[in-house]
């Protein structure tokens, strides 16, 4: 297992229902052989899943959690720990070999610890003959294993995987517990931790990926790309989506794009809220909330929910197909689509009322 970042539950925020849950199992000593940890990416799940790793195999555990000193959870700090294994894609996808590795480790007693953990994350890129292959490591699972499937959604999932796994859900994070760890544990700028705790959806994850690949600074860009493709012919905007695709290399255009689309759907769901007069507070770019309002004059309430599902649809499809170039050009059809200057040249009347 390569180097993580380890946190006793008692350092990991915003998800004390989950571990209370945990903690229980652990000091009942009667492990399910298998968890499925439910919700969205970067509230905590691998983390979690760790921390109960090595509260599990510590040689001296204090209230279920690990002590941090002993040989095993010095192992684990370190990503030396052989009953501990993360299995993530091999390029998009968990294919059937990794999860034959899994069931090659089972016929084999821990090494070290009272327990080998496994965590396959996230468990929705495995292929269908992965996941047939995995069932059937579930349906009788050796002693002294403990498997923990990651997941976003678990009808997502074979139906069969979900019942066999004991769900585990994690919540979204309150913004408020999100900006107080930026600043306290990470010395982000209060203003600078505000606008990402809001950006964040609610995963202390996402946040700090966020602040570590400068996102903020790439928001400026990306919304002026969206002002001017509301502007241009549609040719031009289709134009516009096939060379920002084609300049990213080939390891870096899920993330750009993805990056891309989860900064309009901020924009567009400010927008949203202002059209419904939803609190002020609630916003995201609350920086921006004087151009946000200049904007939604413009937009229909219909329109900005129909661009926002063609965001949400985009962002799914980026996990699931290949053609990236396709999934944006899709995309920027649609919000050209709901743009206020294309519905007047349609219509030849100005929508400004919502």
């Amino acid at each position: 297992m390569m180097k993580r970042s380890i946190l006793p539950f008692s350092q990991i925020i915003g998800q004390d229902r989950a571990i209370r849950l945990l903690k229980q199992a652990i000091g009942r000593e009667k492990m399910p052989h298998a968890y499925l940890f439910v919700g969205l990416s970067g509230l905590g799940k691998t983390t979690t899943a760790l921390a109960m790793a090595q509260a599990l195999n510590c040689e001296a555990p204090q209230a279920s959690e690990g002590c941090g000193r002993c040989k095993s959870c010095r192992q684990l700090l370190s990503g030396n720990h052989p009953d501990v294994a993360v299995v993530e894609p091999d390029g998009q996808t968990i294919g059937i070999d990794q999860i034959k590795e899994i069931e090659h480790s089972f016929a084999y007693k821990p090494l070290n610890g009272r327990y080998r953990i496994t965590v396959v994350n996230p468990a929705e890129a495995m292929t269908g003959e992965a996941s047939n292959a995995f069932l059937k490591t579930l349906e009788e699972p050796p002693a002294g294993n403990v498997l923990i499937l990651n997941a976003t959604e678990p009808s997502d999932l074979l139906p069969t995987i979900v019942s066999r796994c004991q769900k585990v859900v994690f919540r979204r994070i309150p913004t408020p517990a999100i900006e107080r760890w930026l600043v306290d544990q990470k010395g982000v700028h209060p203003e600078k931790a505000s606008i990402l705790a809001r950006m964040s959806e609610g995963s202390v994850g996402r946040a700090l990926e966020m602040e570590e690949s400068g996102y903020l600074e790439k928001r400026q860009e990306h919304l002026l790309s969206l002002s001017t493709l509301q502007r241009i012919p549609q040719e031009e905007a289709l134009d516009w989506a096939s060379r920002f695709v084609k300049k990213r290399g080939k390891d870096d255009r899920q993330e750009e794009i993805g990056t891309l689309l989860s900064l309009w759907k901020t924009w567009y769901r400010d927008l949203l809220l202002l059209k419904v007069k939803g609190p002020e507070e609630l916003l995201i770019n609350v920086d921006l909330s004087r151009e946000l309002k200049i904007a939604a004059e413009a937009f229909m309430i219909e329109s900005l929910s129909s661009s926002l599902l063609a965001l949400d649809q985009a962002e799914k499809d980026l996990v699931r197909f290949r053609n990236q170039e396709l999934i944006l050009e899709n995309a920027v059809l649609r919000l050209k689509q709901n743009s206020p200057s294309t519905r007047q040249t349609v219509s030849g009347r100005d929508h400004r009322s919502g």
